[in-house]
């Protein structure tokens, strides 16, 4: 028997048995017996940063107010943002309100209203609203427009992050931030 044949067909099928094993993955590996065994994927909460707040006066009692967020995913699949829901205060009272996206209902439910993103990159959403001057709001209103105003912004966001063997981890985050 050729010994140097026999050592060149072992190396041979441990090489492609290493790629294989490479090309697929190592998320299953199929144990004696037939049983599946899927190792656990770490997946990362997707992380929501409020980047800034911009107000225009549009008249003595209306401003526009756009909120914008970023969404930074800082896994190595892609992650879906279904929502962001939040309120904006100045001192104590809520200014306006608002939600970017929709969250998906059942497994056929359209994803229009929500937002990839991609492995290990960042979106930006914003959010416009009409913040309306009253007897209550007027001083905080007033700071709104002359940019001097201490922001809080409240709320949750939704996503789903997709691990390995197209599982995918849902995740739901209260949050609150002040800005600047």
């Amino acid at each position: 028997m050729n010994t140097k044949a026999l050592y060149a067909a072992g190396g041979g099928i441990a090489v492609a048995a290493i790629a294989i094993f490479f090309i697929l993955g190592s998320g299953n590996i199929r144990l004696p017996g037939g049983q599946l065994y899927s190792a656990p994927v770490q997946v990362a909460e997707l992380q929501v940063v409020l980047k800034d707040i911009i107000v225009q006066k549009m008249d003595d009692r209306n401003a526009n107010v756009q909120v914008i967020f970023t969404a930074y995913n800082p896994n190595r699949s892609t992650a879906i943002l279904e929502t962001i829901h939040y309120s904006l205060h100045v001192d104590q009272f809520q200014m306006t309100s608002g939600d970017i996206g929709t969250s998906p209902e059942g497994f056929v439910a359209s994803q229009a209203g929500t937002f990839p993103v991609i492995a290990n990159s960042t979106i930006t959403l914003k959010d416009t609203k009409v913040a309306v001057r009253n007897n209550f709001t007027a001083s905080s209103w007033d700071s709104m427009v002359s940019e001097m105003a201490q922001y809080t912004v409240e709320g949750t966001y939704a996503y789903r992050v997709t691990g390995g063997n197209f599982e995918t981890t849902p995740g739901e985050k209260d949050f609150s931030m002040t800005f600047p």
